[in-house]
């Protein structure tokens, strides 16, 4: 029964769309039907006078997906191919398997076989190995990392103490190892590779924490050849987006850099967390 009047419903709506133009329907029966297709044309009639707005919205959408979308080269397979797997897996372990004082010595080691005697940036007393004091003022020592307790990706699966992060950009890959598990908290580059040439790369050395915020978060060497400011930079967004910037005249201010993080350039720039096989 309900069926039947499910179907002699079905009839009655079409039969008044089509007569709809012909001739008025009058009746108390009927008003109701009449009333439930007006909603329902009107409806229509909506979607169709706004359809041309889809020109509009469709560029908006395809350029957020070039944008937003495009993973950079930071990818496990780009990665594992320059880098090498084992490399890879080297780096990985050594600081998670090992305890801060033993990991700094092996990068001490290994920046003495570079021929750079440097490696501590943070003394014992808090102090930085630079006697640059325009520099210096810039630098957070008590830094805490904010922008990995507040991303959904840094701090998935947990917030690590020992984290290697892998970034990239389209001409080069960096690892920076940060130790998180006690304070003063400490972050080095650990390794650089160029992916389209044989120039040289960046030394083993720890890095200087310039910004501490929930959205990004900057580090950069330190000046060096007579230079006031820092020739690298090294900016983290939440959302794993990566910027390098180099500056080889030593002439741009933290304070610039600070000012491009609400731009949050997008590229085909990315950094990882990274897994002993690869990224996660």
């Amino acid at each position: 029964m309900k069926r039947f009047i499910s179907v002699v419903i079905l009839g009655l709506i079409i039969n008044i769309y089509l007569i709809e133009n012909v001739y008025a329907i009058s009746g108390s029966i009927l008003r109701p039907f009449k009333e439930l297709f007006r909603v329902f044309k009107g409806s229509t009639d909506d979607v169709i006078k706004n359809s041309g707005k889809i020109d509009d919205i469709v560029p908006e959408i395809k350029k957020k997906t070039v944008n937003e979308g495009v993973a950079g080269p930071a990818q496990d397979s780009l990665v594992l191919e320059k880098v090498g797997a084992e490399s890879h897996s080297i780096e990985f372990a050594s600081l998670k398997k090992s305890n801060r004082e033993s990991y700094i010595k092996r990068l001490k080691k290994k920046k003495l076989e570079g021929g750079d005697e440097l490696l501590d940036l943070i003394l014992d007393d808090g102090e930085i190995a630079s006697e640059n004091e325009g520099f210096k003022k810039y630098i957070i020592f008590a830094w805490i990392g904010k922008i990995y307790a507040n991303s959904d990706y840094y701090s998935q699966p947990k917030l690590e103490e020992k984290m290697l992060l892998v970034c990239s950009n389209l001409n080069e890959v960096f690892y920076f190892s940060l130790l998180m598990e006690q304070d003063p908290k400490r972050a080095f580059l650990v390794k650089n590779k160029k992916l389209n040439n044989d120039n040289s790369s960046l030394p083993i050395q720890e890095l200087a924490i310039l910004e501490d915020g929930k959205n990004a978060k900057i580090m950069s060497t330190l000046p060096e050849n007579g230079n006031k400011w820092p020739t690298h930079y090294f900016t983290i967004y939440n959302d794993q987006n990566f910027y390098y910037d180099e500056v080889k005249s030593g002439n741009v201010t933290p304070e610039l850099i600070k000012n491009k993080i609400s731009q949050n350039p997008k590229g085909k720039n990315s950094c990882s967390k990274a897994t002993n096989e690869g990224l996660l």
